[in-house]
């Protein structure tokens, strides 16, 4: 016990002085101190006969704590004083001669003592820095240890090393965790080509046969957890080299790529259906320069599929069209929205135009911003042909329709003979008013009408025509609604010259529609003022023009009508479903998730 506490005690005060080392002045000035304490010591306790007993230790001692400078100098103190101490400092002269041989061996012995002592600190301080260095490569390699077993534990890769037979040495934590293993002693030993199906067993078995040649190889192929969840994987394989170059085992990375295969798999299905669709399909960079055509594209405007030419959105339109592609459609598909409308490609062969249906949308990338433009357009020759035949044959029915009217009148005239001439206008105004209504209609294909066109042609006729202030949004509407409200107006416009504002020369009238709700609960409401007449009084009796007006927009009522004193007012409504329906713009819309949809300007 005694001795391991010298040896510990020792050990810290050598340690200490290579941690915090003494100035030199103040390691001399110790090592004088000591001798001299030791010589003190040996005066009063020791025999003169033991001169040197405590002077070796001292010197050692001083010599491994200080270092060899100090140890030499107490060495040279240590004779000096030792044989001194034997007759004390006046009578050194009275020394024997083996005294002085005693004390030259002393101090060559101790001098020897204090280079040994010298070495052995030396030594220890190498010792001391190799244990330092020591310590800290094992500090950094279990840290290294610790971050190679964080970062397998939390990689989503199955990282599993394999012996040169294919066999399942190890597996990480975090593949474990993909692969769905619960304990990985239930499958260590396991042959690894055996985890995989159909042609990818064969290549597994084909890159751990590479791997033990010393290449690497990889695949990708379907394999199971072991929880029975079939994955796709991309595997790469590769040797692991032992210390004489060769492999000594094999490396499998297997990353899960299921989720990318069935995006690979999705944009390989719009890919074939671009290929196999018979519209145009196309995409453009945001500098307009083309990067795909499908072959229906290339058909249609004359394009060989070996004509490798760099083409332009602008090459494709002539040059009043492809001004409104540039300063209307792209700006307005660049700032978010869609443009769908009529326009004309032009034909690479021939320089024919042809009708379609262009269509444009953005394409974005990963952070929404805008990296092209993709146009899915549909073939219009056959549509607009069918169109043309539409609108001669419609021209011909509004032909014969208004033969039809006029004969209806001249018989009217003819079986009524002398019958009141008022009548006979009001019969044949209403007539005109039908006609006019049906122009309109011709105009759509019978489908529907803009609502402004019918008041303007219902109200035409009238040689007040002037004195109408017809507003509200562009709307279209239906045949039946188109032909009750070229009545009801002819029937108001009527009875405002015969009555109301429009008897006296300062009267006006306003007509105003619009529209309020969205969807199946839009209502369409529209108001008939007259201001400047004389006062509004309701009739006594109601003939057919009363009853007209008040079957209101779609024959089924909804009608309010107040004879005031400044003048008559009718306000109707009705369900906009009812009689309103959406026109096809022939120039395009634009559809912006930041604004409604509008109608593009025709250029």
């Amino acid at each position: 016990m005694t001795s391991t506490s010298e040896s510990t005690f020792i050990d810290r005060a050598v340690g200490r002085s290579f941690d915090r080392p003494l100035p030199a002045v103040a390691q001399y000035a110790a090592a004088v101190l000591v001798i001299v304490l030791m010589a003190l010591a040996r005066v009063l306790f020791l025999p003169a006969s033991l001169p040197w007993l405590l002077f070796i230790p001292a010197t050692i001692a001083i010599t491994l704590t200080l270092s060899r400078g100090p140890g030499y100098v107490a060495a040279c103190l240590s004779a000096a004083l030792g044989m001194a101490s034997i007759l004390g400092p006046s009578h050194l002269g009275d020394l024997s001669q083996s005294q002085w041989t005693a004390g030259g061996l002393f101090l060559i012995v101790d001098l020897g003592l204090v280079a040994l002592a010298g070495a052995l600190r030396t030594s220890l301080a190498k010792a001391r820095t190799l244990n330092a260095s020591l310590a800290e490569s094992e500090r950094q390699a279990l840290e290294r240890e610790a971050f190679v077993s964080s970062v397998l534990a939390s990689s989503t890769d199955c990282i599993k090393v394999l012996d040169l037979d294919g066999r399942l040495a190890f597996m990480s934590e975090g593949g474990q965790r993909v692969m769905e293993v619960s304990d990985f002693n239930t499958v260590a030993g396991c042959p690894w080509p055996d985890f995989w199906q159909g042609a990818a067993n064969a290549e597994a078995v084909a890159a751990i046969g590479a791997a033990r040649q010393g290449r690497a190889a990889s695949f990708i192929g379907k394999a199971d957890t072991f929880a029975g969840k079939s994955r796709w994987w991309h595997v790469a394989v590769s040797p692991i080299n032992g210390p004489d170059g060769q492999p000594a085992r094999i490396l499998s990375v297997s990353r899960d790529i299921t989720d990318l295969r069935a995006s690979e798999q999705e944009r390989d299905r719009f890919v074939r259906l671009a290929e196999n669709s018979t519209d145009f399909v196309g995409m453009a960079d945001t500098d307009g320069r083309v990067v795909y055509l499908n072959d229906a594209a290339r058909r249609l405007v004359g394009l060989d599929d070996a004509d490798g030419r760099s083409l332009t959105v602008a090459d494709f339109f002539p040059p009043d069209q492809n001004e409104i592609v540039q300063k209307d459609v792209l700006p307005a598909v660049a700032a978010g929205g869609t443009w769908s409308g009529e326009l004309s490609f032009r034909h690479f062969g021939t320089g024919k135009l042809i009708p379609v249906l262009y269509s444009v949308f953005p394409i974005t990338d990963e952070d929404g911003a805008l990296v092209g433009y993709g146009t899915v357009t549909r073939d219009y020759r056959d549509r607009k042909a069918a169109e043309d035949q539409l609108h001669l044959l419609n021209g011909e029915l509004s032909h014969r329709l208004k033969n039809t009217l006029s004969i209806v009148q001249a018989i009217a005239i003819q079986t009524l003979g002398t019958a009141d001439p008022a009548m006979l206008s009001a019969f044949s105004k209403r007539l005109n008013a039908l006609s006019a209504a049906h122009d309109v209609l011709v105009k759509e294909s019978w489908s529907a009408a803009s609502l402004g066109d019918v008041a303007r042609a219902a109200l035409c006729s009238f040689d007040e025509s002037h004195r109408f202030r017809i507003e509200g949004p562009d709307l279209t509407i239906g045949p039946r609604a188109t032909l009750a409200l070229s009545l009801l107006l002819h029937e108001l416009a009527t009875n405002a010259t015969k009555y109301g504002a429009l008897s006296v020369p300062d009267g006006d009238v306003a007509i105003a529609w619009s529209v309020a709700g969205t969807g199946a609960d839009a209502t369409l409401s529209l108001r008939w003022v007259e201001r400047g007449g004389p006062p509004a009084i309701e009739p006594t009796r109601r003939g057919f023009g009363s009853r007209i007006i008040r079957m209101g927009l779609t024959g089924s009522g909804g009608v309010n009508l107040r004879y005031e004193e400044q003048g008559f007012t009718a306000e109707m409504s009705a369900p906009s479903s009812k009689c309103s329906r959406r026109s096809v713009p022939r120039y395009g819309t634009v559809n912006s998730d930041k604004a409604s949809p509008r109608v593009g300007d025709r250029g």
